[in-house]
């Protein structure tokens, strides 16, 4: 503030000296004439300073040393800016009193709301039994709940955690470090903690589960690992495979009897009498039973890769028409149209016969299944790019589009079409088709039918003979 007053000073002495310097160079003077215009200039410059320091310096001064201590203060203002000056001083210094009033207003209640957020999730995080880490660039811990130290053996008050050198549980360490040396956008990794000596605690199975992120703040990728438990989930998968495994083992000798001696009733009974149609409601009830089993058998060896698979020269045509003959006097009985768009040429390829048309059988049977009286369902198969195409359409209900991933895992079934089966038959369809080197997918739309489509690739055709 004193070297601004004494600029001003100068200032305003050298504007007041300047016209009686001119006036003294162009005419006759003398140097006393020089001495009184120098004192006048003195006399006039000081007044005209001190207006001006109170009237536009000084406000303007306090201004700038406000501000500055306004933004050390993190947007606090202590004390407003003094009224002082001109009225245009003051309206400036008005203004900027409102300003930092709002700001500091609008800073603290987006303060609050980040405090309060933070507390939220925090709350929430630190809630659920998952551990969670969030990891930043070279491994760096940027937040973890507690949860998730306890299972990686990390002191809570640690301080500068780095991944994975700071996992002390050994169980966990490939796990975090594939996550985090990663390039996928998401990685999966099960992980399996054995029990302690004396068998306390019990063992525990583990998912660690990660996933990419940008840091917001640095523009740089991080990573968010998830830490989950699924001991009771492998349990009960387990408990369901041996069960299902031992049920269908029991059941099938008795029902093949069932089968066989239906066969044998229905061939000693009169046609067109009530006990024939009945023998043949049996024959249909215990084949589809026999289907089931099969898909459960077909199924827990194709996930433990106990299938052995016995491939031979196939021809497509040839497939669906056997197929179309097994379902044709369901689909007459349903009141649907089943039919074949084949094309004219033989399509070879190779796979297990068993185990392909019992595909097939199963997507005409799905389609039949879920088809309304009146209704048309169609095998098709066709020759694309060295594949041979096969696809089963009907103009059923269709599949919600975030379902038509979902449905062929095991036991995925629809919510409007629950207890209409084990949920396999779809899981050994995928199953199978990715064991000969294949692909299956659904096309459909809400209340326009579906079209299940899977590929094989296509073997060179046979020589003529």
């Amino acid at each position: 503030m004193k070297n601004s007053t004494v600029k001003l000073n100068a200032l305003t002495f050298a504007a007041a000296l300047l016209p009686a310097l001119a006036l003294y160079s162009c005419g006759p003077g003398s140097n006393y004439c020089l001495g009184a215009a120098v004192i006048a200039a003195a006399l006039v410059s000081y007044p005209v300073a001190r207006i001006l320091r109170n009237g536009l310096l000084l406000p303007f001064s306090n201004i700038s040393g406000r501000l500055k201590a306004f933004i050390l203060a993190d947007g606090r203002l202590e004390t407003p800016l003094p009224k002082e000056g001109w009225s245009e001083a003051q309206g400036v210094v008005s203004g900027l009193n409102r300003l930092m009033l709002e700001l500091g207003a609008y800073r603290a209640f987006h303060l609050n709301q980040v405090v309060e957020d933070r507390a939220k999730a925090q709350a929430l995080i630190e809630t659920i039994t998952d551990g969670v880490l969030l990891v930043g660039e070279r491994g760096r811990l940027i937040y973890s709940n507690q949860r998730a130290l306890r299972l990686l053996g990390i002191p809570a008050q640690e301080q500068d955690i780095t991944l994975p050198a700071s996992v002390g549980e050994q169980a966990f360490a490939a796990a975090v470090a594939e996550a985090l040396a990663g390039t996928d956008a998401a990685l999966k990794a099960e992980v399996s903690v054995p029990p302690g000596p004396d068998g306390s605690p019990p063992g525990k199975e583990y998912r660690v589960i990660s996933r990419r992120f940008d840091l917001a703040t640095f523009k740089r990728p991080g990573r968010v690992i998830v830490i989950r438990d699924v001991t009771m989930e492998k349990e009960i998968e387990s408990a369901r495979e041996t069960f299902f495994h031992m049920v269908t083992h029991d059941m099938r000798a008795p029902l093949s009897s069932i089968q066989g001696y239906a066969q044998l009733l229905e061939k000693d009974m009169p046609p067109g009498s009530g006990g024939k149609k009945h023998l043949q409601v049996i024959r249909r009830a215990s084949a589809r039973l026999n289907g089931m089993i099969s898909d459960i058998l077909n199924t827990v060896k194709l996930e433990r890769g106990e299938m052995t698979l016995v491939p031979v020269r196939l021809e497509a045509r040839d497939m669906c028409a056997r197929v179309y003959e097994l379902h044709a006097p369901l689909a007459a009985r349903k009141g649907i149209t089943l039919s074949m768009d084949l094309p004219a040429e033989d399509l070879f390829f190779s796979g297990d016969p068993r185990l392909l048309e019992r595909v097939l059988c199963n997507l005409v049977g799905n389609s039949l299944k879920f088809a309304a009286a009146g209704g048309k369902v169609v095998i098709s198969c066709r020759g694309a790019e060295g594949e041979t195409l096969f696809g089963v359409q009907d103009d059923g209900p269709g599949i919600p589009r975030e379902k038509q991933q979902e449905i062929f895992e095991k036991y995925a079934q629809l919510e409007e079409h629950k207890y209409m089966g084990f949920g396999l038959g779809l899981a050994m369809c995928r199953m199978a088709v990715e064991l000969h080197k294949g692909r299956i997918w659904v096309e459909s739309e809400e209340g326009r039918g579906s079209r299940f489509c899977f590929v094989l690739p296509c073997v060179p055709q046979a020589p003529p003979r």
